[in-house]
């Protein structure tokens, strides 16, 4: 019998408009642009916040730099905005090293001045944060000869749906056990035992979230 996985990766960044998918660890951007760029001047305040935290500021930039100060230390080091690119208009945050705890509601404050007025615009981005890792799988040999094959899947979100198939596409009848991990992601694991498995390939999947592994 052989076995094979290979690596996971996200079926894409974007589920819906003003709703962005990011996996945990990865580096993400939430969009954000002025309306009119071209009635403003160089140097509009900018403030993202996300509602539910106290401070609320994930990232402030005023008068053409960031005010570190008033950022959650939730973010500290982990948001900031394409510098180079306010003075166009792009104000989208970018957040490193993607967390559980990021998922939720950004609100994206701009107050662009027009002629020596101030004037606010709003938007919204949704973030969702799915948590996958490569399946793996294991095999040990059990009485009589048997094989008992185990796969799993540590530590997703959403709960990933699991199948061990054979070289066939059939999906192999086995035990499912689920785990709730501290931080809240699910690890899953499934075991099936063969009686006979010389010469037989078995494939283990997961999948969630918009995010495929084999």
């Amino acid at each position: 019998m052989s076995v094979c996985w290979s690596v996971c990766s996200p079926d894409g960044s974007s589920a819906q408009p003003h709703q962005v998918v990011a996996v945990v660890g990865d580096a993400v951007t939430l969009p954000c642009s002025l309306e009119d760029r071209t009635r403003f001047d160089d140097s509009p305040t900018v403030e993202w916040t996300r509602p539910d935290l106290e401070p609320k500021a994930a990232l402030v930039y005023r008068d053409n730099s960031e005010v570190f100060e008033m950022k959650h230390q939730r973010f500290e080091f982990r948001t900031s905005l394409f510098h180079s690119e306010v003075k166009d208009g792009n104000v989208s945050l970018r957040i490193s090293n993607v967390q559980l705890s990021d998922a939720g509601m950004f609100y994206c404050l701009k107050i662009p001045k027009e002629e020596g007025r101030l004037r606010m615009e709003n938007s919204t981005v949704e973030l969702v944060v799915v948590s996958v890792s490569d399946p793996k799988i294991s095999m040990v040999a059990v009485q009589s000869g048997a094989v008992m094959v185990e796969c799993a899947a540590s530590c997703w979100l959403p709960k990933p749906e699991m199948k061990i198939l054979d070289d066939q596409g059939r999906t192999l009848t086995a035990e499912k056990t689920e785990t709730e991990e501290p931080n809240g992601c699910i690890t899953v694991r499934q075991k099936v035992v063969l009686q006979n498995s010389t010469g037989r390939w078995l494939f283990c999947s997961a999948t969630s979230g918009g995010c495929s592994c084999w």
